[in-house]
């Protein structure tokens, strides 16, 4: 498969280390990514692209992943029909049908990502910013027990335009009732933290794929279990 993203969303060009914030800084409100940074759903959202790619006879490819990775259920529909020369719209449906079906029972949070949100949550508003449709994003959140504890979250259908732009993550800090300089988001891919970054927030990259390309961030860590992030999070959330 070799149809880029599509022009209307491209990627900005953000450096990959950005500066850390200054000493004493500490976050308002709290804005987490959802597949990869909260649940295990981002291998089951690949799993998806490659059925529906392969069904429209497009071979799909570990680039091809990892290009689309952090995309939108519309952005992944618009290049695959595109490539494939496709009708749009039949295309987005196969990929909302083929992920719900994909997600039946295999909705989990991962590792120390309830614990984060909790922790924060007694603090301070979080929220939650996906390029998932609003009724799948609704599902997750509410199977894996994020739902209670979130002030509210934010889907691709919900703003003008998914992650890389930053609409996702404005409207967000919004709702939250904060500025952006004094949220922190919580990415895992290079589409979302340039979607956070460019919506002026603070960005901690948890990358999902390791030996990925480089994610933009103010801050790092390996995992939400990583003792440098829960000393963080210990200083934040108290």
């Amino acid at each position: 498969m070799t149809s880029t993203r599509p022009s209307a969303h491209p990627v900005p060009d953000v450096a990959h280390e950005l500066p850390e914030p200054a000493p004493g800084w500490a976050p308002a409100c709290v804005v987490f990514d959802c597949d990869g940074i909260l649940m295990d759903t981002e291998a089951t959202w690949a799993r998806v692209q490659r059925i529906v790619a392969e069904r429209n006879g497009l071979a799909y490819t570990e680039a091809t992943q990892r290009r689309m990775m952090g995309w939108s259920a519309g952005d992944v529909a618009a290049a695959i029909a595109d490539a494939a020369r496709a009708d749009r719209a039949a295309v987005l449906a196969d990929v909302l049908r083929t992920e719900a079906e994909a997600l039946e029972g295999h909705i989990v949070a991962l590792p120390g990502a309830l614990e984060t949100v909790r922790s924060f949550a007694g603090r301070m508003p979080v929220a939650v910013a996906s390029n998932s449709t609003r009724t799948i994003l609704g599902v997750k959140l509410e199977q894996a027990g994020f739902a209670p504890h979130l002030t509210t979250w934010v889907s691709s259908d919900d703003v003008a335009h998914g992650k890389p732009a930053p609409d996702i993550y404005a409207e967000a800090v919004r709702r939250l009732g904060a500025a952006p300089g004094e949220a922190l988001a919580v990415e895992d891919s290079v589409a979302g933290a340039a979607s956070a970054v460019a919506a002026g927030l603070v960005v901690v990259a948890v990358p999902s794929v390791p030996d990925g390309d480089p994610v933009p961030a103010h801050l790092r860590a390996p995992s939400l279990t990583d003792p440098a992030f829960r000393a963080l999070v210990a200083r934040w959330a108290g």
